[in-house]
């Protein structure tokens, strides 16, 4: 296995980070921006903005972006023209903020919020938003925290819930059931925040505040350490790259105050001779 290497540097908090085209996609959270980059050039350039806080991408059908504009509780959808305009809308339903998002190959979305303030309320469940052919529900109620999300396959996804230190595995049903069909329990401040899946089934899970990315085996429910990130905030994980071996992983500090003083977050990348999901 290869050393971790600096791709892209300058960000406040990168997250959402999506492999698409041969470009790496991902939100500068905090500075309300969603950006394309050539990580082999360590460049990137702005797509769009959508402040004050923007999360989750995915793409329709027709090849439109998806962003969670997260204060406003809104999913956007961004043509290709750059324009913008309301896609699905949670705030008649939803206090808090949107989170991040899943979107299906068919274009259903998946949008998770947060429930309550995590800055001065203690954890307790949240919703997680189905929106499909033009109809918004919430399917399961259940989650703390619901975070970053990746397919499993073609009738389960799993959801990292933040603040309980577990994940939730979907089961989403041809009939349009939807129910949580198995929890894993990680060590204790795990604060499982992005996540990605390999082409064998195993999790990869940014540790938020635990300073590693685990690797999950959802079957046997194992847990390891897999990569130690020390003195940072591991807050998403994806794989990229050719055939998809490479894992990139977005950091920034822990203090949030400071992210859009000193910009200090960055996207890490490293060879674990495996590959992801397609």
């Amino acid at each position: 296995m290869k050393e971790l290497r600096t791709v892209l540097t300058g960000l406040a908090f990168p997250e959402a980070m999506r492999w698409r085209d041969g470009e790496l996609w991902f939100s500068d959270v905090l500075a309300g921006k969603v950006y394309r980059a050539d990580v082999g050039a360590g460049k990137y350039c702005e797509v769009t903005s959508i402040p004050p806080v923007v999360s989750g991408l995915g793409w329709l059908p027709s090849g439109d972006l998806l962003a969670v504009d997260c204060e406003a509780r809104q999913v956007l959808l961004v043509d290709s023209a750059g324009a913008k305009s309301i896609y699905a809308d949670m705030s008649g339903v939803w206090q808090y903020p949107a989170n991040d998002m899943l979107v299906d190959e068919d274009g259903t979305a998946w949008i998770g919020g947060y429930g309550f303030n995590p800055e001065t309320e203690s954890p307790r469940e949240s919703s997680l938003a189905r929106y499909k052919n033009g109809a918004l529900d919430f399917p399961v109620d259940s989650l703390v925290f619901p975070n970053g999300m990746a397919r499993l396959d073609s009738n389960h996804f799993v959801v990292a819930e933040t603040f309980a230190d577990r994940l939730a595995i979907i089961e989403t049903r041809s009939n349009g059931d939807v129910r949580i069909a198995k929890r894993i329990t990680l060590p204790a401040n795990s604060t499982p925040d992005g996540l990605t899946v390999d082409r064998a089934g195993n999790i990869w899970v940014a540790s938020a505040y635990g300073e590693a990315v685990l690797k999950v085996d959802p079957i046997n429910e194992t847990v390891e350490r897999a990569i130690e990130i020390k003195g940072r905030g591991v807050f998403d994980c994806t794989f990229g790259g050719p055939e998809l071996g490479t894992l990139f992983i977005a950091t920034s500090d822990v203090d949030e105050s400071k992210a859009l003083v000193d910009f200090p977050g960055e996207v890490l990348a490293i060879s674990l001779g495996v590959r992801g999901r397609e």
